[in-house]
């Protein structure tokens, strides 16, 4: 079984599949150094850098092995980060989301939310998988609040599992969503979406 590339997208956010042709909106969109304080690699320190992640991403997309995103802010019609489909195990119904980076201009506002609620609904409504797997830096408290306000169950620890840019021993916090669970989250993350304007307006 092979996931089909497709672009995902409401009436404010677009999830188009990553191409070369994104690189410089990418590196633009990643160059602030507080995005990648808690991940494995910074994708966005030089345009270099970047575009030899891009043809990675698109290397292992070949292979099946991930399907990356680029995240459309379509009020601004603009790139305002990357996320991702990982882990594809499809013959057992399962699948991560993750590489996830967000411009600090649009964390905490509606975009991640709409992203989620995207890839989730594709993930159980139409490829019809059983569980949904998402991580992080075991110190990572934002992200991690983030997770379970979408309604993820915290599911463990992984110790020692990876190493940091900085050469630091990083552990993950596992969260998952399985199907039973998925009606129920989906109505609850649906009443959470807001309009542009009024998310603005609270910050």
């Amino acid at each position: 079984m092979v996931l089909e590339t497709m672009t995902l997208e409401d009436q404010y956010v677009a999830l188009k599949p990553m191409q070369t042709s994104h690189i410089e909106d990418l590196y633009r969109a990643g160059k602030d150094l507080s995005i990648w304080e808690w991940t494995t690699a910074n994708y966005c320190q030089t345009l270099n850098i970047t575009k030899q992640w891009v043809e990675s991403c698109l290397e292992k997309s070949h292979l099946n092995l991930l399907r990356p995103f680029v995240i459309v802010d379509k009020t601004q019609h603009k790139i305002v980060g990357s996320t991702s489909y990982l882990n594809i195990y499809l013959e057992h119904k399962a699948i991560e989301i993750g590489f996830t980076f967000l411009n600090p201009s649009s964390q905490r506002s509606y975009v991640n939310r709409r992203c989620k609620l995207l890839l989730l609904t594709h993930a159980f409504e139409t490829l019809k998988l059983n569980r949904v797997t998402l991580q992080t830096h075991e110190k990572n408290q934002p992200s991690r609040t983030a997770i379970l306000a979408i309604g993820a169950t915290f599911e463990g620890i992984q110790r020692d599992c990876r190493i940091q840019q900085n050469g630091s021993v990083r552990s993950s916090a596992f969260y998952s969503i399985i199907k039973p669970e998925w009606p129920q989250i989906k109505a609850q993350l649906s009443a959470k979406i807001t309009p542009p304007a009024i998310c603005q307006m609270k910050v």
